[in-house]
């Protein structure tokens, strides 16, 4: 199997990377992603992680999609960073000076203190393809995907992302033992992994934004500067999935999209916050190759 080493990594989403590993499509490969911690000597220069690759797909051009099997998230460290900086998150104005706290995790639990312990549920913060021109920081995210920070984003879950350029260039990494839903404060618990992935391109959907399936729901994601932006990006293209699948007009869709359709806030914490718009997969028409 194809092994690309966590050093192998760049901090943009760009045209001009060169691959740093080529896969055929449906050939499993793996992906070792590093964390706050990898970089603690530079912190909080090092908040912003870079992303393992680029790998190039084979077969991967522009206006097809990208279909990313997330098979395995082995989580290497055993302990993992929390950080607080001033000026972001929910509570930027009550942070005087950057910190960041070290936890341990095992296979079943992450151990926030003596007395608090969550349950594990590790995923995959960034992910994405390069865009078509300019370069795109690591630490944003857009139609291309990057740091998405979406919770779903775990094993099992395939990431349906839109090519812009030939081979894909697909880049991943910012592993989480654990997040909510909105990663309020800035910071999920940040940790090494060995990622397991596999590619797919197909051009049985069309998409403008990343889409994520799950075992029991499809979502279409959006960011903005707001999450007004980010919700009617998410809202907008889930109505077009539901119109296509479902085959109903646009009015009927969107009152469907009201009684069936959860909007969930992936995260307000980095520079464009995202939205996902969440739908059963029993309730589209048909299923999603």
């Amino acid at each position: 199997m194809k092994f690309l080493a966590k050093e192998r990594h760049v901090h943009h989403y760009s045209p001009d990377n060169p691959p740093a590993l080529t896969v055929a499509p449906r050939e499993i490969f793996q992906l070792e992603t590093p964390s706050i911690l990898t970089f603690i000597e530079t912190f909080p220069d090092s908040v912003v992680l870079p992303v393992t690759g680029p790998v190039e797909v084979q077969g991967a051009e522009p206006g097809l999609t990208l279909k990313v099997d997330i098979l395995k998230i082995k989580l290497t460290a055993g302990e993992a960073a929390i950080t607080a900086i001033p000026g972001k998150g929910a509570f930027a104005d009550r942070i005087s000076k950057p910190s960041y706290k070290v936890v341990t995790y095992d296979d079943t639990h992450v151990y926030f203190s003596d007395s608090l312990q969550i349950p594990l549920r590790p995923m995959v913060g960034k992910i994405g393809v390069a865009p078509a021109e300019a370069s795109i920081s690591s630490g944003t995210s857009g139609p291309h995907g990057g740091n998405m920070d979406i919770t779903d984003i775990a094993e099992g879950a395939s990431v349906y992302l839109p090519i812009f350029v030939k081979g894909a260039m697909l880049a991943a990494g910012d592993v989480h033992a654990l997040m909510a839903d909105g990663e309020s404060h800035l910071s999920a618990v940040e940790t090494e992994s060995i990622l397991t992935l596999r590619c797919e391109v197909t051009d049985s959907i069309r998409l403008t934004h990343p889409m994520v399936v799950t075992q029991s729901h499809v979502m279409t994601v959006g960011e903005g500067r707001t999450l007004e932006e980010a919700y009617h990006i998410a809202l907008d293209d889930m109505a077009g999935l539901i119109m296509e699948f479902n085959g109903l007009g646009f009015l009927d869709a969107i009152m469907f999209i009201s009684n069936a359709v959860d909007l969930k806030i992936n995260q307000i914490v980095n520079p464009r916050v995202g939205v996902r718009a969440a739908l059963p997969k029993e309730l589209l028409g048909r299923a999603i190759s």
